[in-house]
């Protein structure tokens, strides 16, 4: 590409399509820095030519500066307006989103006077990402309150909101809405229902909504067999993998980590070691560390400690700590202190501040009748106060979520549940004798 200078003035849509083209994809990468000084020359260009703010070529420039991680430019160029620009708006919510800046994007979207579909979806979408999922919701519940019509990411977003909290009754509400409007149910939307019911512990009508769809690719077959693998039936996850493969549709390196986590749950050491081989030699797929985690966690779960030490071996990049945490638990389990030092010296490395795995490396070592060991963990872990990481939860009651953090006592309920608890326990007690 000949640099800008070099140019011709282009027209409008040209530099629209030159400011998207400038965009970079990777903020921190190298082809970031080479991105944002040629999108610059082309704003430069706008300006020098002395053409006046344009909704489209200024949102282009705005997403551009965003996505080069560069705000205050971003700003200047929005500021550039004498009125407000609701596509304007829409970018810069997007960006601050896409950055982890939840407040401006919030304040922006407060002060707009016109706020179109793209406006609400840009705000559900960017609190789903960033973890705000009952945030999320209560947005989606906003627009519904404002009359304004949900488009298809609007839904992907807040199905996967439903999805991440376990909010079962919204998730079904947003597809009686969706049935009740007559829009369409895309393979995109169809597979954010089949996640959504499946991590809401509704697999049935996961199957059903997959069963009803029309056309379904690759994510929506990976979608059903990683719900029915997550809910422990691995027969149903192979029988599925089985008709997916005699469609003629070839599998991803995704399914086989849903396929390798069924046989992991199942304990299924033979078809686990099976569908590794198959998913190497057959589909000529390269395995990842998720595979190697699934192969690993699987023979650990089922006690063959020195297979396992085999496969990471074998493994042709460093193992993480979900790997070697793996080991340390089923070394808890069997007593394999040998490879048990091994993978708590990794994670030593890897996370020498984590309470939950020098907890873990205590317990082997209480296990193992190693007492001097598992004092010292505990003292070091008391000296060096690393705390255990709280369990964090959401409870979906008539369509009201609730989260409950373990360990915080300062829910505004929470004198009611602990006498409820008591009283439960006091019940199970009676039933005891």
């Amino acid at each position: 590409m000949r640099p800008y200078h070099t140019l011709t003035m282009p027209c409008q849509f040209s530099m629209q399509r030159l400011a998207l083209m400038c965009s970079p994809t990777t903020p921190s990468s190298e082809a970031s820095h080479w991105a944002i000084s040629e999108g610059k020359q082309v704003h430069c260009q706008i300006l020098k030519a002395g053409t006046p703010p344009d909704t489209y070529i200024n949102s282009s420039l705005i997403s551009m500066y965003m996505n080069s991680g560069n705000l205050s430019c971003a700003e200047h160029v929005l500021a550039e307006f004498s009125q407000e620009n609701t596509l304007a708006n829409n970018s810069i919510i997007s960006g601050y989103l896409s950055q982890g800046f939840v407040e401006r994007a919030r304040t922006v979207f407060n002060n707009m006077a016109a706020k179109d579909v793209a406006s609400w979806s840009a705000m559900i979408t960017g609190y789903t990402k960033n973890g705000l999922y009952a945030e999320a919701l209560t947005i989606f519940q906003e627009m519904m309150v404002s009359q304004v019509c949900p488009n298809e990411s609007t839904f992907v977003s807040s199905l996967s909101a439903c999805a991440h909290m376990g909010a079962l009754d919204q998730g079904r509400l947003i597809h009686a809405y969706i049935n009740k409007i007559g829009a369409k149910i895309t393979v995109k939307l169809g597979t954010a229902l089949i996640d959504m019911y499946a991590k809401c512990g509704s697999i049935k009508c996961s199957y059903k909504t997959f069963r009803r769809m029309a056309h379904r690719d690759i994510v929506a077959w990976g979608a059903i067999i990683s719900g029915f693998a997550m809910h422990g039936e691995a027969c149903k996850c192979f029988e599925l993998f089985d008709e997916m493969v005699a469609q003629g549709i070839q599998p991803n390196e995704v399914i086989f980590v849903a396929i390798l986590s069924a046989c992991r749950h199942a304990g299924c050491v033979e078809l686990g070691h099976r569908y590794f081989y198959q998913m190497v030699h057959d589909f000529g797929i390269t395995p990842s560390i998720e595979h190697y985690g699934c192969m690993v966690d699987l023979l650990g779960r089922a006690g063959h400690l020195a297979e396992a030490e085999e496969f990471i071996l074998a493994m042709p990049e460093e193992p993480n700590s979900i790997i070697w945490g793996a080991i340390l638990s089923a070394c808890r389990t069997y007593s394999g202190q040998k490879i048990g030092n091994l993978a708590f010296r990794h994670l030593a490395e890897l996370e020498p501040m984590s309470g939950d795995r020098y907890k873990l490396a205590g317990q082997m070592f209480s296990y193992a009748g190693e007492k001097e060991n598992a004092t010292r963990i505990r003292k070091f872990i008391k000296e060096n106060d690393l705390g255990t990481t709280r369990g964090l939860s959401f409870i979906e009651v008539g369509c009201v979520i609730t989260e409950f953090v373990s360990g915080k006592v300062d829910h505004r309920r929470g004198s009611e549940i602990h006498r409820m608890l008591e009283t439960i326990n006091r019940q199970l007690e009676i039933g005891r004798q």
